[in-house]
């Protein structure tokens, strides 16, 4: 609980102070809607908000995907391997700028990416992999 304390004030003092996107450094791709980023000296896990991928490795919820999607764990789990590459690309040696949304419940920060104005999100939802997040 303090730990997500601290995210929402660190990440509320951001944006109040400067009043505009952060630019991040991406350290790691983990598939198509989560990163781990650098922002100043710090390090935070990044889900991209608004959007929900095909998970990439075998697990509960790919299952739920899959039955969701009627398509078998091995297509869910190839097209959130494959998303994930195309985030990597998207991100690859750009200057990377964020919008801090919120905080998850995994303590994950929530917000939007932009590369050159443009929103990644968005670039996302044009894969068959990725869909607009529906709680």
């Amino acid at each position: 609980m303090l730990k997500k304390l601290f995210f929402v004030l660190f990440f509320l003092l951001i944006t109040q102070i400067s009043y505009a996107k952060q630019e991040i450094e991406v350290l790691k791709v983990y598939d198509g809607d989560s990163i781990l980023a650098k922002i100043d000296d710090n390090i935070f896990r990044i889900r991209l908000y608004g959007i929900d991928c095909f998970e990439g490795a075998k697990s509960d919820r790919a299952k739920w995907q899959a039955k969701k999607y009627k398509l078998s764990v091995e297509e869910i789990i190839n097209g959130g391997n494959i998303a994930g590459e195309i985030l990597k690309e998207k991100l690859k040696n750009k200057k990377v700028m964020f919008d801090f949304k919120g905080i998850d419940k995994y303590s994950r920060a929530l917000g939007n990416l932009y590369v050159d104005n443009i929103s990644i999100e968005d670039e996302m939802l044009k894969t068959p992999y990725c869909f607009i997040y529906k709680k």
